[in-house]
């Protein structure tokens, strides 16, 4: 982009409840955005949090335009404390041209808006733009979690989590939207308590829309800190990737990778059984095993060289994927459980401890 040159109107958004620990650092990095201000404003949609969380992103704002002067920012209401229903409240009250949002435990790279609109300038089949994603946190424990969640064997073909080259992918997280996408596309599910990207972005393929992994640029999220909160989680993803997949006009939402968990615990099931009645199937199994630990410990070696770390993650590898095909198992059947609000697929979004 030239100096001089008028900039399109970008409109960011974080949808929030009850995160008064992490929405100032999130507010502030889409503030300190390499962007003209006077071409950018941020919605902050908070969900009536119970805590300081609305403070507490008010008094980053504060502090922010005592040194740099005033920004766009304005505070909307989301009522129905959902994901889905706040980014399509932000999405209809957007002034801008494009689009964008972070989830609340999230903080933005500082040149995401600048190349995600430059790429979309560039290239008219785009229809979103996003960067990579890093894991931080805080403990011993969530550093495991984040190296298994920023690997291949752990997430499969997520490559915003760990692409080196850019160029066109299926998904990306805190993407750039143009804002023409939705009018055409529709919003965002407002049924679904999670998953709720992979449907939207099943249906813009399903328009003709493309996306594309800007690799310069990496924003970062913080990973669940203890490996019962990644079970949840991975649960959780399950169930609502097979409630996707039931619910959603269009299919493209789901990939392979989404379905892999599910059947590697049905291999479990059947193999374990089977084994009770013939010898083959012990054999079975223990290729399975072999072959998947194998596996684990190959991309395991690709994070760190230290044996006691590497038996921890690949407990953390069957761990994640047996929590996810067991909560995709359980939709199958029927199974319900406890469903927490604000928990979306890619990033935290629940209430605070």
């Amino acid at each position: 982009m030239s100096q001089g040159q008028i900039q399109p109107f970008v409109t960011a958004m974080i949808v929030v409840w009850n995160e008064e620990r992490y929405i100032g650092a999130a507010v502030t990095s889409f503030l300190e955005q390499n962007y003209p201000k006077e071409s950018f404003e941020l919605l902050i949609i908070d969900g009536n949090s119970e805590d300081g969380t609305v403070q507490s992103a008010k008094h980053a704002v504060e502090i922010y335009e005592k040194e740099h002067g005033t920004v766009q920012v304005r505070y909307l209401k989301n009522p129905r404390r959902l994901l889905a229903s706040g980014w399509n409240i932000g999405i209809k009250a957007a002034k801008g041209e494009y689009v964008v949002r972070i989830d609340a435990h999230a903080q933005a790279d500082p040149d995401l808006i600048r190349r995600c609109v430059q790429i979309l300038n560039d290239k008219p089949d785009v229809v979103c733009a996003g960067g990579r994603i890093a894991t931080e946190t805080l403990t011993e424990k969530g550093k495991l979690i984040a190296d298994v969640l920023s690997s291949p064997f752990g997430v499969g073909n997520a490559r915003f989590r760990y692409a080196e080259e850019p160029g066109y992918v299926d998904t990306v997280a805190y993407g750039v939207y143009r804002k023409s996408i939705f009018e055409k596309a529709g919003y965002f599910n407002e049924e679904f308590m999670r998953n709720q990207d992979n449907d939207m972005h099943g249906r813009i393929k399903r328009c003709g829309g493309k996306f594309y992994l800007e690799t310069s640029v990496t924003s970062t999220y913080h990973a669940r800190e203890n490996v019962k909160g990644m079970m949840k989680q991975a649960f959780g993803n399950g169930k609502w990737g097979i409630i996707g997949w039931k619910k959603s006009e269009s299919r493209e939402g789901i990939s392979l990778r989404h379905m892999i968990p599910l059947f590697f615990v049905l291999a479990n099931i059947f193999l374990i059984a089977a084994s009770v009645l013939c010898e083959i199937f012990r054999w079975m199994l223990l290729a399975m095993y072999l072959l998947y630990f194998g596996a684990a410990v190959y991309f395991a070696l690709k994070k760190t060289k230290n044996i006691g770390r590497i038996l921890k993650m690949c407990g953390c590898y069957w761990i994640l994927h047996v929590s996810y095909g067991a909560g995709a198992l359980a939709e199958i059947f029927g199974i319900k459980g406890k469903e927490i609000r604000y928990e979306c697929d890619s990033v935290v979004g629940k209430k605070a401890n």
